[in-house]
């Protein structure tokens, strides 16, 4: 409690300089319910978007602009097991109302990521193929470059685009790996001739 308590003083200091949140549970203990609850209080009375990569809880989120679960996270947070299109669609409108109709990521590994955002079935957005040298890192790549093409004034599918750029630069290191900006702007050729499906 008494760490929790800091964490919400110090977001009240930083929150009016703050042109967008990304809350990234990663379900150890740090974002317990309640410091959850406080801080999406405090970011909608400041009118920051907030993007989440949730764990196993969405019920402290509602009014989230953006949720980015992974394909298991969604199956887990909405309760239903996806073996097709429609059931990811399904899960996908559990989450959405859960939180109060935001935009749903669902990131798919090597097959890309999945928008949804008034789109029913939502729209696919492939990635380039990559030789994997660690996975770790890529969930929370995809969001931070979301997020910051988003707030940039990107629309969902350019920012889609640019977060699987990134992720797979990340992939393709070992350990706890970024992507810079260079980086990124070398891969979103062959990203982007993924999204269009011309590769």
């Amino acid at each position: 409690p008494r760490v929790g308590r800091a964490l919400v003083e110090r977001l009240e200091r930083l929150i009016p300089r703050a042109d967008g949140a990304i809350v990234e549970d990663y379900g150890k203990g740090v974002l317990s319910r309640r410091l959850a609850l406080a801080a999406m209080k405090r970011f909608r009375a400041a009118n920051v978007p907030v993007a989440v990569d949730p764990k196993t809880d969405l019920a402290p989120y509602k009014g989230a602009a953006l949720l980015k679960p992974n394909l298991r996270e969604t199956e887990v947070l909405s309760g239903i097991a996806i073996r097709r299109r429609e059931d990811l669609s399904r899960a996908v409108a559990r989450l959405r109302k859960r939180i109060g109709g935001g935009a749903v990521v669902v990131t798919r590994g090597g097959d890309g990521m999945s928008l949804f955002d008034g789109e029913e079935r939502g729209v696919d957005v492939a990635t380039a193929a990559r030789e994997v040298f660690d996975v770790q890192g890529a969930g929370d790549t995809a969001i931070a470059a979301l997020v910051l093409a988003l707030r940039a004034g990107g629309s969902l599918f350019e920012a889609a685009i640019i977060a699987n750029a990134a992720s797979g630069i990340v992939i393709g290191k070992v350990g706890t790996a970024t992507a810079s900006a260079d980086e990124v702007k070398a891969a979103l050729p062959a990203a982007l001739a993924a999204a269009l499906g011309r590769t």
